[in-house]
């Protein structure tokens, strides 16, 4: 029945504005019902079909970037793009500089956070990069870019996440220390639909409160903006050189290689993190073994029951960029662990994606 549903929801639900659709009417035709069921997940979907010319075809179902949902550690994705933006305007520093927070225990570089940003999505490699970059920075920079629907409010999975007073940030050179620090500014709330989820959820103390979540000052990025970084970084040619990220040619490459990699490549336990560790698109599920022709290019979110992906997704001669979120928190409680991940989101993501690969795969 799930699987019917997903395969009803990609084939009947999304939309192409300058292409033939009769193959994804014609299912969307069979049971309306149970695309209406799929809405109860405000599932949103973006597809961009690139062809050997790179022609982008584009597809989406309940696109809106003006209702709310959160991004969890899809925020990483630009964040760490910034972060070597930013280092590229410092020659003094590199990729390879040690660096430490000033209350922190580990000296490491850019590099590393990096990798563990993407191989492991790891929350405290993702607050060195915020301390570095500040909040003003990095939003600056994201509506520059032209991401008109992306505000980062704070750092991830950890205290006072929102505190304004930046860290000092110490590189450390042969002969000198070259410092940061960052003091960020009020932002206005976000003003736009659904900032109140849920019928209730646990506070700090542990406590059920008994109203609905306020998520207004919360990370956000719209399904569209998370789309266009994935375009914007593989496809630059196509955008202004002010909407570009500045990096150099050593740099996309390494980004690449962990976007595309796998803890094992890079000395993690397989046993903690198999192959279908952050790859919620095609393997989410665990349903299909490894399989070396499908490069997945990616960053992936999931928290407070929301559950997302962003990829670049190559295998043979397709390739396609796929975003998608859905919220599997069924009981609408938020902070208390128990949302449907295993039994309907890594379905839905794993599923959604195999069936665009296999229907592109037969040229439709």
């Amino acid at each position: 029945m799930k699987k019917l549903i997903l395969i009803i929801f990609i084939l009947g639900s999304c939309y192409n504005s300058s292409t033939n659709s009769k193959f994804i009417e014609e299912f969307i035709s069979k049971n309306p019902l149970l695309l209406e069921s799929l809405k109860k997940n405000e599932i949103q979907v973006k597809l961009t079909v690139i062809d050997e010319n790179e022609i982008f075809s584009e597809y989406e179902y309940n696109i809106d970037e003006k209702k709310y949902f959160y991004p969890a550690s899809t925020v990483k994705l630009p964040i760490a793009l910034l972060a070597l933006e930013k280092l590229n305007e410092n020659e003094n520093i590199s990729i390879d500089t040690p660096f430490m927070l000033e209350d922190d225990t580990l000296k490491t570089t850019i590099k590393k956070e990096i990798e563990k940003v993407f191989i492991l999505s790891d929350n405290q490699a993702n607050n060195r990069l915020f301390e570095f970059l500040g909040q003003d920075y990095i939003n600056k920079k994201l509506k520059s870019k032209g991401f008109k629907d992306s505000k980062i409010f704070h750092r991830l999975s950890t205290n006072n996440s929102s505190n304004l007073d930046g860290k000092v940030v110490n590189f450390f050179l042969e002969d000198s220390i070259v410092s940061f620090r960052n003091n960020n500014h009020n932002i206005q709330k976000l003003k736009i639909k659904n900032l109140k989820k849920g019928e209730g959820y646990i506070d700090s103390s542990g406590k059920l409160v008994l109203s609905q979540m306020d998520f207004s000052e919360k990370n956000y990025i719209s399904i569209p903006d998370l789309h266009r970084v994935i375009k914007i970084l593989f496809f630059p040619e196509k955008f202004k050189e002010s909407e570009r990220f500045n990096l150099s040619e050593n740099q996309k490459h390494l980004l690449f290689d962990y976007m595309s990699g796998y803890p094992i490549d890079f000395g993690y336990n397989s046993d903690d993190f198999p192959y279908y560790f952050g790859k919620f698109f095609i393997y989410g599920d665990q349903n299909l073994e490894f399989d070396e022709n499908i490069k997945i290019y990616n960053k992936v979110g999931l928290a407070y029951g929301q559950l997302s992906d962003v990829a670049y997704i190559k295998s043979g001669d397709i390739s396609f960029i796929l975003t998608a979120t859905i919220n599997v928190n069924t009981n609408k409680i938020y902070n208390d662990d128990e949302y449907d991940y295993d039994e309907i989101g890594f379905p839905f993501l794993a599923e959604i994606s195999r069936e665009i690969l296999n229907r592109l795969s037969y040229k439709l």
